[in-house]
Order: C-alpha cells, then structure tokens, then sequence
C-alpha cells in the first residue's frame, strides 16, 4: 500500500467512526501535542467524539495549545461495572427504579439458588469507547506507557491509524502514515486534516504552526522541508499565532536627519562625543530624500512605512478555501509496507 493509499484507507476508517481516541508518547513535546490537539479539533469539527491521551502530565511549555487542559492521562471512567458471582439460572429478574434522585439496580435471584450478597459484589470501570484509535509521533507501543501496558485491551482489535515521522517506526498500525522524509510529524497530521476536508480554523492553525515551529527548530533544522513552509505559510493565512509574539511585526520609521557643512581642513584632531547608550540604536543609514517607486503592498504583515514612501491600501485576505491544503502537494519518498 503506498502512501496515498494509506491516506485513503486512513479517511475512510475515520469518516466511519464515531468515537475517536488520540495517543502519544510519554515525555511529551511540541510536536507529539500540538499535532494531537489540532488533530482533535479537527475530528470534532467534523461531529466526532476525540479524546487526547498522554500518560505524562503536560509540562509548562504546552500550556499554549487550544485544548491542552483536556488531555487525559488515562483511558477515563466512563462506564461504571457492577459484577457478582453468577451460576447458571440463577437470576430470576434484573430490572431498576429510581426514588429519590437514587438509581437502584433490583438483580432477584431464583429459588434455590444462593441470594447474592454485597460481600461478593465487586464494582468496576469500562474505559472510554474507541472505534478507531489514531497514534501521533510515536515509534512503538512500549512509548506509550501505563496507557498500553494497563490497557492493551482498548488497543487489542482497534483500527488504528499511526502518524509519524521517524524513522525507527515499526508501522504497528493498521494504516501507518509514516513518512522519514517530514520534518516533523505535525506535517503529516496537518495533511492528514486536509485529507479528511477539514476547514482551517485559527485554533487549528495555530496549534499546526506552533508544533511545526518548534520541532524545525524555528525552520532551522537541516532536515526541514518546503512541506513545513507549506503548512506555517497556510496556518499564518488563516490568523494563527504564534506563542509569546503578540501583535504583527512594526517596522518604525528612520529618523530624518539634516546634513551638515564640513570644514573642508581641520588642523586639530576634534574630541570623541560620547553617545548614550539609548542613542546608539538609531540607524547610522540615511536614506537619499528621493521619491521611491511605489510597490503593491505586502501582505499579511502591516508594515508602518517612512513618511516619504506612499503605499496602497491593503486588501485583507479571504478566509483558506475548504481545500486549503492538498495532499498532493506532499510527495511522500517512502511507501508504506
């Protein structure tokens, strides 16, 4: 199955399902989070039911990311579990009442048979229901601690659908999105989202742009592809932000200055003026006074201009388009075995 299949295959698992369980690793990062988290979003914006889990808590550095504080750290208790020894034939009747804001559950046992006792009864938890689960930037079942090891039950005959990049991936996945080639796995689960026909929300935007920021190492890394410039370029269009930058960049005018005659001979050496050190930020440059050619405005960032140059309005951009990313603008090297 090669990858384009796989994310064919991958759509229509999840277009199927209703309830949907999110997983990544212990020792969370940028990266296995803010790629969960949009991919949540996204999934619910679609009417799913999406829960992220981690068996680590959420460290400072992720408190930014839309919808940190819902993830889970255990498959949950979502349905309560009455259970009491039974022998064949032994239960005449099961049925309940409700007086006085109590639910009372009536088990009437048949004649000749031991009634049951509150001794023998034991009272348990069903995890949450998955029909499919999704797995982010995890390489094998062992990074997913006690989540696995406690619960292998709730992964045992699951679709599940793996979305990585490394590639030490054992592709344990039903469907594995695994691509070596993206820089960081949120790429992936941003083409994914595309997939699927998810529209580009700022929250999801900026969950995308802040995982791929920080797992490119602000798009330094030597291993960054034009697949992270794609996604950051798309996300910025649709309003996200990025963590701890808070406006659009300004760009302040250069102070005008006058120029002054100079003595054509000096026969002594003049003194040294000392600068305060607030002054020594203004711009040594002086711009020529001429008039500059006018150039189409540049968009998204206002620029505050110089006084001299004269700019045209700036016309806002429209919302992405329900495609706003294709996948076909992201060749995959590698297949999926």
């Amino acid at each position: 199955m090669d990858y384009e299949q796989a994310l064919a295959k991958a759509k229509d698992i999840v277009m199927s399902a209703k309830d949907i369980v999110i997983v990544t690793h212990t020792r969370p990062t940028m990266d296995s989070v803010g790629g969960s988290l949009a991919l949540a979003l996204g999934l619910v914006s679609l009417g799913k039911t999406a829960t992220v889990l981690c068996d680590d808590p959420m460290t400072v550095e992720l408190s930014s990311f839309v919808g940190v504080d819902k993830v889970s750290r255990q498959f949950g208790k979502k349905n309560f579990v009455i259970s009491l020894d039974y022998e064949d034939g032994s239960i005449e009747k099961v049925s309940y009442n409700i007086e006085n804001k109590k639910f009372n559950l009536v088990v009437e046992h048949r004649p000749g048979h031991e009634p049951f006792t509150a001794e023998k009864a034991k009272y348990s938890y069903q995890g949450v229901s998955a029909d499919c689960i999704i797995t982010v930037d995890t390489v094998h079942f062992g990074d997913f601690g006690k989540l696995y090891t406690e619960n292998k039950d709730q992964f045992a005959g699951k679709s599940i659908i793996n979305i990585d990049r490394h590639n030490e991936n054992t592709n344990y996945g039903a469907i594995n999105l695994v691509d070596p080639v993206a820089s960081s796995s949120t790429e992936l689960v941003a083409e994914f989202l595309a997939t699927l026909g998810v529209k580009l929300t700022t929250d999801i935007a900026t969950n995308l742009l802040n995982a791929i920021y920080s797992a490119t190492n602000s798009f330094k890394n030597a291993n960054v592809t034009s697949m992270a410039f794609e996604v950051a370029s798309v996300c910025l269009k649709a309003g996200a932000k990025r963590f701890g930058v808070e406006g659009p960049v300004v760009l302040q005018p250069l102070p005008q200055t006058q120029s002054q005659s100079v003595p054509q001979a000096q026969s002594q050496p003049q003194p040294v003026i000392s600068t305060p050190i607030q002054q020594q930020s203004v711009p040594t440059f002086v711009a020529p006074q001429v008039q500059p050619v006018v150039q189409p405005a540049i968009q998204p960032t206002q620029i505050d201009m110089p006084p001299s140059v004269v700019t045209e309005p700036v016309t806002p951009k429209s919302p992405p388009p329900s495609d706003w990313l294709k996948p076909k603008i992201f060749k995959s090297s590698s297949s999926i075995e």
